[in-house]
């Protein structure tokens, strides 16, 4: 038995109510248990990893998909199957890897970040918990499963996000009083979008329990799924190939912050930034990009089996890859005129997930289990230099007091640390060679070129639009002279580096992302072979062919061109980008079009005040009067039965 597997998810859940109670006798004492039990957690990942490399999971297989299963029964009663337990494959155990690393370093620098903190139980209530609910939705055997730890790790972001809510400074952003009301706010508009998006999830679950029940077994069972085809031709014969798919999908691109629901990702920068560290690099959105995937796996493994009606689920996979170039390009240009710091980081956690969707997309579209491990590498070096990223950028706000980039300039010299852990980061995110994005990016371009040029041109176009925001990032923190803020700051104290329980993360997290090299590699290997060593000849093979490739070229091309276009901007500083859009009403307009999100973000919010208006309406016909409510229930069933005849 997988003892490790069945409590890796169990032990977060349990601490969250344990380090609440313990936080009203000490606070202190809560912060030292939750990075002990995650400590404890990441052994526990490193476990399973040691005894697939002896041997002791014995690996089943579907084609070419290695997988290991423990279950328990909880209905089985006449055509209904509804089980409980653990999923162990090589992509579960790269996600364990990945959550339990990074929330582990994330709980370490929470001890400098959030100190002081009066809410400290409840920050980290919800801390384990989310870290509990995410490690649960990796390893769930069922489609059940998964949505209920699904739904968990939405309802800990809405916590989490909004968790300054009592907040009472006055706020600077229009319509809201305080910052804990914008707070409140933008935890609500986390949760209103993604439960909005599960929902069709949830109707496509429903109709998978239908055709499976109407097959000779109700069951959500992923591995029975990925082995028993008549699923998907109930599915087809009740003519839902069209619609069904996009159902599926609709939670995956909600979580993932995938075109049209990505307008929540950006508001979710209130909460603490080690929350968005949390929420960027390992669990909520990693967590619509991980189902995508897992719904890959599945078709894969019929596919493997010579399953006809395939095309079934041909919108899934199009809708991932097509919706992610859309956003990839769309949340680029968002991110190279916010002002805010952490929100560049949101952007381009929208854009970087989006080239995991159009990965496992394209890997769905022409079954390619190369698509997919480049997807996976993608999830990975994303992980390590978005958390890097992050906590980099709440050293910052916390050396300078502001969020806004035009209150910084000037920090490298304040912050040597800060500043050469976030140029590794940097260097990461728009994958300059050698660097951690750079392996799994080059795997995309290889993968890319399957798709029509004007779709690799424009994946590419993507690619500088990321260096153009954060080199623009980079120029503006740490480059030019000091702003008024800073130079105010300076005047009282002095700007320094974090203390070393927060700049160790940063150093563990820079050393990671240059390690890559030996990670991607392994990475890959493990997906074809199921087979986590790797030999130290295959390692410098795939090295060097990735070094010696056409797209080590485009990268570096990419990195030369994007730092051109901002150097005279924010480097240099010879041309005022204020004055430029002064002079040019046209780019002016783009511009505040872009800043002010007018694509989407207004609609939603008119949508919400015509809800609310229609609501006061209906609001008016309620006496309260029992008579007039069953007056108002007859004529709505003869109004029903009228339509029922009529048709």
């Amino acid at each position: 038995m997988l003892v490790e597997a069945w409590i890796i998810w169990l032990i977060p859940l349990l601490t969250a109510f344990i380090a609440f109670f313990v936080s009203k006798l000490n606070k202190n004492a809560a912060s030292y248990l939750s990075i002990i039990s995650q400590s404890f957690v990441f052994l526990l990942s490193l476990s399973i990893v040691y005894r697939i490399i002896a041997g002791e999971i014995h690996w089943n297989k579907i084609g070419e998909h290695y997988f290991y299963t423990e279950t328990t029964v909880l209905i089985n009663w006449k055509a209904v199957y509804i089980d409980f337990g653990i999923l162990i494959d090589p992509f579960s155990v790269i996600m364990l890897l990945i959550v339990s690393l990074i929330s582990l370093l994330i709980f370490v620098y929470s001890l400098g970040y959030m100190e002081g903190e009066e809410d400290l139980g409840r920050y980290w209530f919800w801390m384990n918990f989310f870290v509990g609910s995410m490690l649960l939705l990796v390893v769930s055997v069922n489609l059940i499963q998964m949505f209920i730890a699904w739904e968990m790790v939405g309802l800990c972001s809405w916590a989490l996000i909004s968790f300054w809510y009592k907040k009472e400074t006055p706020s600077d952003v229009p319509g809201f009083k305080t910052e804990g009301e914008y707070n409140a706010h933008c935890g609500f508009k986390a949760l209103i979008t993604t439960g909005f998006a599960d929902s069709f999830t949830l109707v496509a679950l429903g109709i998978i329990g239908i055709v499976t029940l109407s097959t000779g077994k109700m069951t959500f069972n992923i591995i029975d799924l990925s082995t028993n085809p008549a699923w998907l031709l109930a599915i087809a014969n009740l003519g839902l190939s069209a619609i069904f798919p996009l159902l599926l999908i609709s939670g995956s691109l909600g979580k993932s912050a995938q075109f049209p629901y990505h307008e929540w990702l950006p508001e979710a920068m209130a909460g603490p930034t080690t929350v968005s560290a949390l929420i960027h690099a390992a669990t909520m959105v990693k967590a619509g990009a991980y189902f995508v995937g897992r719904v890959f796996l599945i078709i894969y493994d019929l596919h493997s089996l010579g399953t006809v009606h395939l095309e079934v689920m041909a919108n899934f996979f199009n809708a991932a890859f097509y919706l992610g170039l859309l956003t990839a390009f769309l949340a680029g240009l968002y991110g190279i005129v916010a002002r805010e710091l952490k929100k560049v980081l949101a952007f381009s956690t929208i854009s970087q997930l989006s080239y995991i969707f159009m990965m496992f997309g394209l890997a769905g579209m022409i079954m390619s289990e190369g698509a997919f491990a480049a997807g996976l590498a993608h999830i990975i070096t994303h992980a390590i230099f978005k958390a890097l990223l992050f906590l980099c950028a709440g050293a910052i706000l916390h050396a300078v007091h502001s969020k806004y980039m035009d209150d910084m300039g000037g920090l490298r010299k304040y912050m040597p640390i800060t500043f050469w852990t976030m140029i590794i980061g940097a260097f990461s995110l728009v994958g300059a060679p050698l660097f951690a994005g750079f392996w799994s990016k080059e795997l995309m371009l290889h993968e890319i070129t399957a798709m029509p040029e004007e779709i690799v041109i424009l994946f590419i176009l993507t690619f500088v639009l990321t260096g153009i925001y954060t080199f623009r990032m980079i120029g503006l923190v740490f480059f030019g002279e000091e702003s008024k803020n800073v130079r105010k700051i300076l005047e009282e104290h002095e700007i320094h580096d974090p203390p070393k329980v927060m700049s160790v993360p940063l150093i563990i997290l820079a050393t990671l992302a240059i390690l890559t090299a030996l990670f991607v590699p392994m990475e890959v290997e493990f997906i074809k072979t199921g087979e986590l060593l790797v030999e130290v000849d295959k390692l410098l093979d795939f090295a060097t062919e990735i070094i010696i490739s056409t797209g080590t070229l485009i990268s570096l091309g990419i990195v030369i061109i994007s730092f051109s276009l901002t150097y005279p901007f924010y480097y240099k500083r010879s041309i005022n980008l204020q004055e430029f859009l002064e002079k040019n009403s046209f780019f002016r307009t783009i511009y505040r079009a872009l800043y002010e999100r007018w694509i989407l973000n207004p609609i939603y919010y008119w949508i919400s005040r015509s809800m609310i208006r229609v609501s006061y309406a209906i609001r008016k016909i309620q006496t309260g009067d029992a008579r007039i409510n069953i007056l108002y229930a007859m004529v709505t069933v003869f109004l029903f039965l009228i339509i029922i005849l009529y048709l």
